[in-house]
């Protein structure tokens, strides 16, 4: 009898073991989806803030390059003026 109570009290404690590691995974599992979801959330909003930046830096840069081809056109004009 003694080996009976024996082995089902192992049997009982492995059980105990097996349920709580179980437990802990899930646990794991539910956190490393949750940063899953966030990581992705952050990188949409990485997007398109680059989108907004990009956008800003385009015009930016056009307005310098109508700039430079204003100041282009007066230089040709003060040549030419300057000629006569």
């Amino acid at each position: 009898m003694p080996e009976a109570s024996t082995y089902l009290f192992t049997q009982g404690t492995l059980g105990v073991v097996v349920v709580a590691l179980v437990t802990v995974v899930i646990k794991l599992y539910n956190r490393s989806e949750k940063y899953q979801l966030r990581i992705e959330e952050l990188q949409e909003l990485r997007l398109q803030d680059s989108k907004e930046v990009t956008k800003d830096v385009t015009e930016v840069l056009q307005g310098n390059s109508q700039s430079n081809r204003i100041l282009a056109e007066k230089i040709e004009l003060a040549k030419v003026e300057g000629r006569k």
